[in-house]
């Protein structure tokens, strides 16, 4: 993760906001393209997810989502306000995959195991994508955060579309993107982290049952 420059986070704006300020004035003035991802949620939604937000509605007085956990705005709206001079648009993205029903989540239909081992996956994967001008976003964080709450309250209706017709309507101009490999080795990515295991998982058996064995034989009673 380190090498697509991931940001670890400690959930906790006082420890994150040095770190993250760091790396995003790096990030400002790279002269590299810049794609910088960021889930407002915090989290995929869950049976637990799902309890957190509905605490966190309480707490702050909002009405919780069916289909989305409510966002926090403090992260992005600080991103937002750091990259304004190095970045153009925000694009939001609503997910819908084929094959989780409504109540369902999907790292609970399509494990690694159903779609590595038994050939289960989603034949298909729904985006719906808008695309907003950073500098027109709320520059004010209390107006930010009601701006993003009202996108949520969208990207709520959109998934209820979703899992009513199968599909996001309302398109200007849908299109279908086929996704194919660009060589046959991809499939053989995954195998490259589960290899090297085999023999790390094989020494260390041996070394725990051999030092199990002379244990044993030096607490014997004879």
């Amino acid at each position: 993760m380190q090498f697509f420059q991931f940001i670890f986070l400690k959930r906790n704006w006082a420890s994150d906001k040095g770190p993250l300020s760091k790396t995003l004035s790096t990030l400002a003035v790279s002269k590299e393209p810049l794609w910088l991802l960021i889930f407002p949620e915090g989290t995929v939604v869950s049976d637990v997810t799902r309890i957190t937000s509905k605490k966190y509605a309480e707490k702050v007085g909002l009405v919780d989502h069916e289909h989305v956990l409510l966002p926090r705005s403090t992260g992005l709206h600080y991103c937002a306000r750091s990259l304004h001079k190095s970045v153009d648009y925000v694009y939001d993205l609503t997910i819908g995959i084929e094959g989780v029903k409504r109540g369902q989540f999907p790292e609970e239909i399509y494990t690694l195991r159903k779609i590595y081992f038994e050939g289960q996956y989603p034949r298909n994967i729904h985006l719906h994508i808008r695309k907003y001008s950073i500098s027109e976003m709320p520059e004010d964080e209390d107006k930010f955060t009601e701006w993003l709450r009202q996108r949520w309250i969208e990207k709520d209706a959109l998934m209820e579309e979703f899992y009513t017709k199968g599909r996001f309507t309302g398109y200007e101009s849908p299109r279908i993107v086929p996704m194919k490999l660009n060589s046959v080795f991809e499939l053989t990515q995954i195998w490259y982290f589960i290899v090297p295991l085999v023999p790390i998982m094989w020494y260390f058996s041996n070394y725990l049952l051999n030092h199990w064995f002379i244990a044993d034989i030096g607490d014997g009673r004879g």
